[in-house]
């Protein structure tokens, strides 16, 4: 035997992922979970199997229409939503940021999120891994990115502290910029270049 073909191995695979994780169809149902993420679902994690994501997760737009997750009129741009319809029907990966509002035993919060979402090969009916992970950290506790409105540096999480936006997208986000010129900044302040292509 393999340790893939041992299921406890690949149940401590799935565990030792450090972000929540779970296994959705494409409706966002929740069919499996790892550690971490049955630490979002509540008191009794096994309930939320079958259950709708947004409501599972606490998304506090899960409560605003009669049918649950999925009826709201936030629904419809869901980024989860959205990406698990994504990896289910075309079997693509997708990432991408979210700002979702949570309802837990203190209120409401905002978080910030980087959602990706890969099919799960081999299944019928079509299944993805949705993987969450929290990035308010790296943009900022209030999810506004302070930048001076004369020289454009941003504030860092010390007050004084001030970077340049590039050297501050390289240490949040290991982000590099490369520049270019768009077309207004090319006809101000180049016109004869800009002029040299039009007849």
């Amino acid at each position: 035997m393999t340790p893939h073909d041992d299921p406890q191995f690949n149940r401590a695979l799935i565990d030792s992922v450090p972000f929540p994780l779970f296994v959705v169809n494409d409706e966002v149902r929740i069919i499996g979970f790892n550690r971490i993420g049955s630490t979002m679902l509540g008191d009794n994690p096994a309930f939320a199997l079958t259950g709708k994501g947004g409501e599972a997760l606490h998304c506090i737009h899960a409560t605003e229409a009669l049918g649950g997750c999925g009826a709201s009129e936030a629904c419809k741009t869901c980024v989860i939503r959205g990406s698990v319809g994504v990896s289910c029907r075309e079997g693509k990966i997708v990432r991408r940021p979210q700002r979702m509002h949570l309802v837990g035993p203190g209120g409401a919060r905002e978080v910030y999120l980087l959602i990706t979402t890969s099919p799960v090969t081999d299944t019928a009916p079509p299944l993805a891994l949705l993987i969450l992970q929290e990035i308010g950290e790296l943009v900022s506790t209030q999810g506004i990115v302070p930048v001076c409105m004369h020289c454009g540096k941003v504030r860092g999480t010390a007050e004084e502290q001030w970077a340049s936006m590039e050297q501050y997208l390289k240490e949040h986000l290991d982000l590099d910029m490369s520049h270019g010129l768009c077309p207004e900044c090319l006809k101000k302040h180049y016109p004869d270049v800009a002029g040299a292509g039009s007849p």
